[in-house]
């Protein structure tokens, strides 16, 4: 079956327009290609760069701010 997007009815598969208001069927769309799933492993390294950097991040950013403080 197919739809009209003009007067939202479904009409036969042989007919070449909609009978009810004559626009003409679009033509077969290729089928989406799905989307590709990732990688479980490069999904977990994320995560542990995630839980492991930010706090090494925190943890650099005090110690400069320490040594800074100490020389000063």
């Amino acid at each position: 079956m197919k739809y009209c997007r003009n007067c939202h009815i479904l009409y036969s598969d042989e007919a070449a327009a909609c009978p009810r208001c004559g626009v003409a069927a679009p033509e077969k769309e290729a089928a989406p290609e799905p989307e590709a799933q990732p990688d479980p492993g490069s999904v977990r390294r994320d995560w542990l760069y995630l839980v492991i950097g930010i706090p090494l991040f925190i943890a650099f950013s005090y110690l400069i701010v320490y040594l800074i403080k100490t020389i000063g």
